[in-house]
């Protein structure tokens, strides 16, 4: 009886100390959130308020950190690296996974979850103030009897104003001369200095000349009209059937865990209904454009196939 009794305590104690520890729940420390652009960008802005707003919602700091280079390449390649386990996410934008293939290469779509898409960037098409084009219709019947003749200037090759240039030359059937510049505001300047006819900018890289009289806007790019653009008519109302918006979000790599993906989608749909934020939207005129993680892989997979 004795000798059975010893033998149950020892198995007891043996089963003790082979029982794996439950996983400590996520998050527990300080989580950091790579943005593939500089300092001081619209799209680092939007990090530095999720970072700061975010923390009181997912109980850590959140730390943003600046991997430029590559058209997000250097910090995709960088968070790919990491840990799955959660602590290391990234900022991401329509232009960048834009230039992914769907699997398939050490960097593809299918290399990340996308944890949520926090906010939507529309397009504002302008002319210097004296421009011979007021209205889209203007620009398309000089194009038509001017082939090639019209310098389209905007944000790099492949991005989304280079392929909102060219959906506008197919609808419209009309030939353009798209010019790629390096950053944002360089079509803006050079809408300005008379180096190009019409520039593809975002209401941020352009507001100031605008508000000054210097542009004049002769469409924008989203389903319907937003402020302070309440006069300037979509492309859809000139007869030209197309909605182009940049966005940004959040993503993370393939293996991070569901738990962590979701907690951090949680926190960023807090995030958006604070006031500090916002106030950040309207103060950049940019939208808010959530999509939750279950709809978000699949909205950007949909959108890489265009």
């Amino acid at each position: 009886m004795l000798l059975k009794k010893m033998i149950a305590v020892c198995t007891f104690a043996v089963s003790a100390l082979t029982i794996t520890p439950a996983m400590a729940a996520y998050p527990e420390k300080p989580i950091t959130l790579v943005c593939w652009s500089s300092p001081g960008s619209g799209h680092d802005l939007m990090a530095r308020y999720i970072a700061k707003l975010g923390e009181k919602h997912i109980g850590q700091p959140i730390v943003v950190v600046n991997k430029k280079g590559g058209k997000g390449k250097v910090a995709m390649s960088y968070v790919l690296n990491q840990k799955s386990d959660g602590y290391v996410i990234m900022t991401n934008t329509r232009s960048m996974t834009k230039r992914l293939k769907p699997t398939g290469g050490s960097i593809a779509i299918d290399s990340f979850k996308y944890i949520s898409r926090v906010v939507q960037d529309p397009f504002v098409i302008v002319v210097k103030e004296d421009s011979p084009f007021n209205t889209m219709s203007d620009l398309v019947t000089y194009a038509k009897n001017n082939p090639n003749k019209i310098k389209v200037g905007g944000y790099s090759t492949q991005s989304v104003d280079e392929g909102l240039v060219h959906d506008i030359e197919k609808i419209s059937k009309i030939n353009l001369n798209y010019i790629p510049y390096k950053g944002g505001k360089e079509p803006v300047v050079a809408v300005l200095g008379g180096h190009i006819d019409v520039a593809i900018a975002n209401p941020s890289e352009m507001m100031t000349s605008f508000q000054a009289g210097k542009l004049k806007a002769l469409a924008v790019t989203t389903e319907d009209r937003f402020s302070p653009f309440d006069d300037t008519p979509t492309l859809k109302e000139q007869d030209i059937n197309n909605v182009t918006v940049h966005w940004r979000g959040v993503m993370a790599s393939k293996d991070v865990p569901d738990e962590a993906i979701q907690k951090l989608d949680n926190m960023i749909q807090k995030v958006l209904e604070e006031p500090e934020f916002k106030k950040f939207l309207n103060s950049s005129n940019m939208l808010s454009g959530y999509i939750s993680n279950d709809k978000f892989g699949e909205y950007v997979t949909k959108q890489t196939k265009k």
